[in-house]
């Protein structure tokens, strides 16, 4: 008798069959007749297992299991069947059809690791959509295998198979070609390990900085590693030998980096030759301990059974091409006919993470010639390429004039080609779109939505002026690139077909709008369901749209000439559903794709003609230029940051470092800040005075520089200083502190819990006798009828780290008190009280060292009032634009976590920047936004924005960090409280800055700051800024 396991998972299905010696001849008849079936080699005494080959669902897991069911059948009869095993994902809903069980995957592939490698200690696994980790346990007197300790990946955990076998084929290698090709690559890139959205963004702008995509996938190999180990096994014990099973484990570039990041040698982790096929073994091998495992025939009978769908799918209305304005038949093909020769032209490049786009336009803003094409992670070369197809088809026909770049690699591709001008996407697409509009149409739009590869735009305008705009934040799923990806997964053509698909669903299936690993998931699930091809590419059209309202334009008034542009607006699907849902039409402009880089080539026209010079475009080839790029690592600080150094014709550009310090880019703009640096000001007011002391013997105390340590350090340090202890902090924020907090990390907190977790392992190093992490309930308030409360992490986080395995060594020495800050200065002497006797205070020094501790907090608050304004003095005086930092202030104050961006802004764009704990907002009231802001930082947030809308010379810009469950919603409110529209940065380890900068030079350009002519904003009526201080008395 024989048994079969049958392994469904996201991408690919796998099938088993475990033989005894009987059956050898009857399963080699099925190996011998299909080439599609082998043999497995080192299989213990007495069973023989076949394998199937490795193959893809293509959104269609029933199907794909019925053909392999009938594969089997026509060799092995079904009487002879005794078992069937299902797994996976996908497992389930087939097994409920046949009447099966479903075999649970951590035990399937403890089961078949564990038969076929004894000697096996820990497995990790890799899969399509899942990873894990399991510690195997025997039983020693039946030799029985079980688990004694396991963990898979969260819903938004990157480094799956589905995730690598996507960005390898992006950037054209395939899954078994990467460990050649990241052998012999250089230095690689940091790629965020801990979100798929996030590790694509830093990889894109890693290809946009010139890295090679051997150095690309190399990076994300490293990060897939860092992923696991922190995210995964976070500091579980990780015993060896270890079998690395699933299917990235044919991945060779991650092999070597799992060996790498967990510091094992090669006999320690190794890669079995059933690596993909474990589940399925495992499954087959505990088939005959399920009662339902029996009802074989039922199994055998599947494809009777399983006509349509399981359960009754979630629908919306059918796509309609009815209300889609597409003006691409309105423009004619350009001719030189009777035209001087060559005709002067202008030229817009606009390099984005997915598509290239170059044009060539005349003096009269004709298009002579575009090009769309794919930038495949090598920016350098099809730019190349596309300036020579140029040349070729039309170059001696025409003069170039000016040119200029857009896009997230128009720094690099601008300084190759010579532009006379690089600009923002914003003013590109903006530009572009009213041009066309007018010119075809006599009607400006009103409304831009511009979706690319993996950027999303929206732009509101007022005769041509950008009056609001925002972008997608890091996280926010439906780009051009997730819809090809899943194209790609379902087998389907994301030209022509994937519409042609969608438009003739007749029942689109209901996707709703998530996280991209999130909407992968539901797509996955309803395949599982039986929802056919169409109706998922329907469902992922409308999830676009939705996606897009919901998280890009949240709320925002959308005009009534609205253009839809961008790749993405090539597929009609999409335009369609945003018709349906918005019940409006939706204009499709002709060259849809490409109208950045009309934008950018009408932008370099204007350029040239401003400055009266002549372009300093370098012509045709890039061969013809003399560039070098240089990879290092700047030890100028702590950061050790990955530098790229590149020269063009002996002018150097670097970029990656985050301090800016040594390598200093040039100045995007020239002007100067007319303020202080308030920073840097804040942040030497905050560290007054205090030194790092030697070891002596005194008491020395840690305190991790990080959360709440950027608003009571000043406190906390004249409090230890007045009891004679030694206050040591630990090192600033850098790779390496973010790294270490990342793996010490046991559940999946916010960004800032994580960079102190490293905070508290570096302070491991320098010899404390204790370390300082109060319980910090909530905020001091002048509104005591409300609530001050800090997040919820914020207030365990002294648990939180107690529970760590990777702090240990720290038993006993915790100084953790329950601090109450809003109850004042008599309730937090007595709840410090119990830390002062722990150094030998009397009561008198135990009141004195609080006290010091308050006056100390009195005098930097009132420094930093004074900073502010004074800086608000100056920016009145002379007329001068500003931007306030509104945030919590480890997010805004710490360059480790930021990567430097309010400095940044300083220096790049000459921008006046004011911390929002400078601003005078004692009393201000914010009752009419909401009455009950019960979050001590929600509550300063919204009084400083509240502040700013008062100001007409003010801009906001809200630094928050992804998982910030509060933030997500106070920053709704931060609009009501403002006035007008802000931007949001969103930071979470983020290795890049290339995004972060092309929001804040669009927004800076928008709000006014590069021609100090300020955009006036429409602000609704408000009540009194403040009350009085009778009126909050009696309250």
């Amino acid at each position: 008798m024989l048994a079969l396991g049958l392994d469904i998972g996201a991408i690919s299905i796998k099938l088993a069959i475990v033989a005894d010696r009987e059956d050898a001849d009857l399963v080699r008849g099925l190996v011998d007749k299909n080439d599609q079936y082998f043999l497995l080699e080192g299989v213990p005494e007495g069973k023989v297992i076949v394998l199937s080959g490795y193959r893809r669902l293509f959104g269609s897991p029933r199907q794909s299991a019925e053909k392999m069911i009938a594969e089997v059948a026509t060799s092995i009869p079904v009487d002879r069947v005794s078992f069937v095993g299902l797994t996976g994902i996908g497992a389930y809903p087939i097994a409920k059809t046949a009447g099966l069980a479903s075999i649970n995957e951590f035990r399937a592939v403890a089961q078949a690791v564990g038969y076929l490698h004894p000697e096996v200690e820990t497995i990790f696994e890799m899969g399509g959509e899942n990873s894990k980790f399991i510690r195997l346990a025997r039983d020693r007197e039946t030799g029985d295998v079980g688990i004694a300790d396991y963990e898979k990946n969260g819903d938004c955990a990157a480094g799956t198979g589905s995730f690598i076998d996507q960005q390898a084929a992006r950037l054209k290698f395939s899954i078994e070609e990467v460990g050649g090709v990241v052998s012999g690559a250089g230095k690689p890139p940091t790629i965020a390990g801990r979100c798929s959205v996030f590790a694509k963004s830093d990889m894109i702008h890693a290809q946009q900085k010139g890295y090679q995509p051997p150095e690309i996938l190399k990076g994300l190999c490293e990060a897939v590693a860092r992923n696991f180990k922190g995210a995964i096994t976070k500091g579980k014990e990780i015993k060896p030998p270890i079998a690395f099973v699933g299917g990235v484990a044919a991945n060779a570039g991650v092999v070597g980096a799992m060996r790498t990041v967990f510091e094992l040698e090669e006999q320690d982790l190794f890669v079995p030759p059933a690596y993909a096929w474990m589940t399925a073994i495992g499954a087959a091998l505990l088939a005959p301990a399920d009662e339902k495992g029996n009802r074989v025939e039922e199994f055998f009978r599947l494809r009777a059974k399983a006509s349509g769908a399981t359960h009754v799918l979630p629908t919306v209305q059918k796509l309609s091409m009815d209300r889609v304005i597409s003006l691409r038949d309105r423009v004619k093909p350009y001719t030189f006919e009777g035209k001087q020769l060559p005709v002067p032209v202008h030229l817009g490049i606009d390099i984005g993470s997915v598509s290239t786009n170059l044009v060539v336009i005349d003096d009269n803003g004709d298009l002579v010639y575009e090009i769309y094409t794919y930038t495949q992670s090598r920016p350098i070369q099809v730019v190349d390429a596309g300036l020579r197809e140029i040349r070729d088809a039309i170059g001696d026909k025409i003069s170039v004039q000016s040119a200029g770049t857009t896009g997230s690699g128009r720094e690099l591709i601008g300084l190759l080609i010579g532009a006379d001008t690089i600009n923002d996407e914003i003013t590109a697409h903006k530009t572009g779109a009213s041009y066309v509009g007018s010119r075809l149409i006599n009607t400006k739009p009103d409304t831009i939505f511009e979706i690319g590869g993996q950027d999303s735009k929206f732009i509101s305008l007022n005769e041509g002026v950008v009056i609001d705009f925002t972008m997608n934040e890091a996280c926010a799923a439906g780009t051009g690139s997730f819809l090809e990806e899943q194209a790609m997964k379902l087998g389907v053509q994301i030209k022509g077909e994937f519409a042609r698909r969608a438009l003739s669903a007749e029942s689109p299936t209901k996707m709703g709008e998530r996280c991209t690993v999130f909407m992968e998931k539901d797509v996955t699930a309803y395949m599982q369901q039986g929802a056919t091809v169409d109706e998922i590419c329907a469902g992922l059209a409308y999830s676009v749209a939705l996606n897009y309202l919901n998280r890009v334009v949240r709320g925002r008034p959308i005009g009534e000439h609205v253009f839809f542009q961008g790749g993405t607006a090539y597929n009609d699907a999409v335009a369609a559903a945003f018709t349906q849902i918005l019940d409006r039409p939706v204009i499709v402009p002709p060259h849809n794709g490409v109208i950045g880089a009309i934008g950018m080539a009408l932008l370099a026209k204007d350029a040239v003609a401003r400055k009266g010079e002549r372009t300093t475009f370098r012509g045709w080839s890039l061969d013809a230029i003399n560039y070098e790029l240089r990879e290092f690592t700047c030890k100028g600080c702590s950061n050790h940051c990955d530098i790229q150094q590149f020269d063009v014709e002996g002018e150097k550009t670097y970029w990656g470092d985050k301090c800016s310090d040594r390598y200093r880019k040039s100045a995007k703009v020239n002007k100067k800040p007319v303020i202080e640096d308030l920073v840097a000001r804040r942040m030497e007011a905050l560290l007054d005075g205090y030194h790092e002391p030697s070891v002596s013997g005194r008491v020395r105390v840690g305190i991790p520089r990080a959360m709440y340590f950027y608003d009571w350090f000043p406190c906390w340090k004249a409090y230890f200083t007045a009891l004679d202890v030694d206050v040591v902090l630990s090192d600033t924020t850098s790779k390496q502190v973010i790294n270490e907090g990342t793996e010490a990390a046991v559940a999946e907190p916010c960004f800032p819990i994580k960079v102190a977790h490293g905070h508290v392992h570096n302070l491991l190093a320098k010899q404390v006798d204790f370390v300082w992490v109060p319980n910090m309930i909530d905020g001091e308030t002048e509104f005591p009828e409300t609530n001050s409360m800090l997040c919820p992490w914020g207030q365990t986080m002294p648990f939180v780290f107690r529970a760590a395995p990777k702090f240990e060594s720290l038993t006993g020495k915790w100084i953790l008190p329950t601090l109450h800050p809003r109850r004042g200065e008599v309730v937090i002497e007595r709840e410090l009280w119990p830390v002062s006797q722990m150094f030998g205070a009397s009561v008198g020094q135990h009141r004195r060292a609080v006290n010091a501790g308050y006056e100390a907090s009195r005098r930097f608050r009132a420094r930093l009032l004074a900073l502010g304004q004074e800086a608000l003095a100056i920016l009145r005086a002379k007329d001068e634009m500003g931007i306030v930092l509104l945030g919590r202030s480890y997010n805004v104050n710490d360059p480790g976590t930021n990567l430097n961006v309010p400095t940044k802004l300083r220096t790049l764009y000459g921008t006046n920047v004011i911390p929002m704990d400078c601003l005078p907002i004692v009393g201000i009231d914010i009752k009419d936004v909401n009455d009950n802001m019960y979050w001590n930082y929600g509550r300063k947030i919204l009084k400083a924005a509240r502040f700013v809308s008062q100001q007409p010379n003010l801009r906001v810009i809200y630094i928050t960090n992804f998982k910030c469950g509060p933030d997500s919603y106070i920053k709704h409110y931060t609009k009501d409280a403002a006035g007008g529209p802000f931007l949001t940065l969103q930071f979470d380890g983020h290795a890049n800055d290339a995004g972060t900068l092309t929001r804040c030079e669009a927004y800076l350009d928008s709000q006014g700051f590069f021609t100090h002519e300020p955009r006036p904003i429409e602000r609704p009526a408000q009540k009194a800024l403040s009350r009085t201080r009778e009126e909050r008395v009696e309250a």
